[in-house]
């Protein structure tokens, strides 16, 4: 799955691979990247993100709506668009 929105400043991507892992990565316009990864549980329309190292203050959990990735418990509300969606639907 990918799915993106841009800031002020950059862009906010997720990209999610079959092998359950992630990229969730802040860019800004200046070139500077943050980039977050880890590993992801698919639980009917619910994500949970466990993050290697630190996490992004949009949160470890998020939900699958309208074709949007709505994060749920982080310092912020943050929702990316969803562009291309192949997960396979968990139960």
């Amino acid at each position: 799955m990918s799915a993106d929105r841009e800031a002020p400043l950059g862009w906010i991507y997720l990209k999610m691979y079959d092998d359950e892992s992630f990229e969730f990565i802040s860019q800004g316009m200046m070139r500077d990247k943050d980039i977050y990864v880890g590993n992801y549980k698919l639980k009917h329309d619910t994500l949970y993100f466990k993050y290697k190292d630190s996490i992004p203050k949009a949160g470890s959990k998020a939900i699958i709506q309208k074709g949007f990735v709505n994060y749920l418990n982080g310092n912020y509300s943050e929702s990316l668009q969803v562009k291309l969606n192949n997960l396979p639907v968990s139960k």
